[in-house]
């Protein structure tokens, strides 16, 4: 079962890795990055930093999607991370199952508008989530569990 989707440019580092999955209860942790998908040293750094007892995936938003009957079918508990709003937009557009898209992390880039302290939304990134939330999929900003969830309205 799908527990939590989050988007976070640093896809796995101590808050993902300890205490969103910890909070989560995951067994399996799944990224699914265009770019670190074909980066053997990412995806050697990202399997170093996953904690023990939790397996990692890391898949394109293509295979992603491809094999998204077999991850539904997975007896783990599973956290989702995505390395950016593009990749997130596009594997929930082709699966509209979601309701909650975290934004944990999204790194302040030239013409990019501050909506947290760490998010950070350029016009591409805002249209790809209007997208998302035109599914009814509901964005909130939250970089702990024990952070306050904000809720993010762009439609």
């Amino acid at each position: 079962m799908i527990k939590a989707l989050r988007i976070d440019h640093r896809l796995m580092h101590g808050q993902v890795a300890f205490s969103w999955a910890h909070y989560l209860g995951v067994d399996r942790i799944i990224i699914i990055d265009d770019k670190v998908a074909n980066d053997d040293f990412q995806k050697m750094v990202l399997n170093m930093a996953k904690p023990a007892g939790i397996k990692l995936s890391i898949f394109s938003v293509d295979v992603a999607n491809d094999n998204m009957e077999k991850i539904n079918q997975l007896n783990d508990s599973i956290f989702i991370i995505f390395g950016c709003a593009e990749n997130a937009s596009r594997f929930i557009l082709s699966n509209p199952q979601f309701s909650e898209l975290n934004l944990g992390g999204i790194a302040k880039k030239d013409g990019s508008r501050k909506y947290s302290e760490v998010v950070y939304l350029t016009d591409s990134e805002e249209e790809d989530l209007r997208k998302v939330e035109k599914l009814g999929v509901k964005l909130c900003m939250q970089q702990l569990p024990t952070s306050t969830k904000e809720n993010l309205t762009l439609i």
